[in-house]
């Protein structure tokens, strides 16, 4: 398992939400560019950009400010937020990201789902998105009725290879990760995992890793790390001491 941390981008910021919620966002003063920079100096593998606005909108909004980052860094970068069809992922791989994250068109359009694995193979990953275990979608503004799991066996079964599964619950608050619904979803998969939402400290990491499950691939961190509750260095070292 690995530490990823992440950028949100909003209105051309860098910011966090509460729980998900538009209202409830924080800005900080600083370009995403020196963030990016800043994570890969201190050991990060891998980073996660999401572009908020365009998980609003539907379609990608920060596309400058997700380009500087991944001009910034040598890394691999996963890109999420607003990318409903084929042409906006290339768009993506083009400039430069590994890993294109499909949500909301992934989750209702099952076609466009399988037709997304079948041209990109393993790089595209599905943000499994949920609020009491049932998938929520545009920009968690709303929740279906689908549950996460079968969502997530469904993108197993088109040949999808990782998912990211979010506790919208637990999102930004700094309270710990919702462990029982990771370790299920680790249990129903035989595909990787990336556990999101929630993480404060350096605990919550080592209980992840405690969790001992093969396919736990990495942990999503986000407010911990602008808030200072956690050092990306420190959760580096515990993964690593630990794989």
């Amino acid at each position: 398992m690995i530490p990823i941390p992440a950028i949100d981008l909003k209105d051309g910021n860098v910011v966090r939400l509460l729980h998900g919620d538009f209202k409830e966002q924080k800005i900080y003063e600083i370009k995403a560019e020196t963030v990016a920079r800043r994570y890969e100096e201190d050991g990060a593998q891998r980073i996660h950009v999401v572009d908020l606005d365009g998980a609003l909108k539907g379609v990608p909004t920060n596309l400058n400010l997700v380009e500087k980052i991944l001009k910034s860094v040598r890394v691999p970068v996963e890109v999420g937020g607003g990318i409903r069809d084929l042409k906006s992922a290339a768009r993506y791989f083009d400039m430069g990201a590994r890993w294109v994250i499909l949500g909301t068109k992934a989750c209702l359009d099952r076609g466009f789902m399988e037709e997304a694995v079948q041209e990109f193979k393993d790089r595209i990953i599905i943000g499994v998105d949920a609020l009491d275990g049932m998938v929520a979608t545009d920009g968690w503004t709303r929740v279906t009725k689908m549950k996460a799991v079968d969502l997530a066996k469904a993108f197993e079964d088109f040949g999808g290879q990782t998912v990211i599964y979010t506790d919208i619950s637990k999102d930004g608050a700094l309270k710990g990760p919702n462990f029982k619904e990771i370790k299920t979803m680790c249990d129903s998969l035989r595909i990787k995992v990336i556990a999101s939402g929630g993480v404060g400290s350096l605990e919550d990491v080592r209980r992840l890793i405690g969790l001992k499950k093969a396919n736990l691939e990495g942990v999503i961190i986000g407010k911990a790390l602008y808030e200072k509750k956690l050092d990306l260095r420190d959760a580096v070292k515990s993964c690593l001491q630990n794989a």
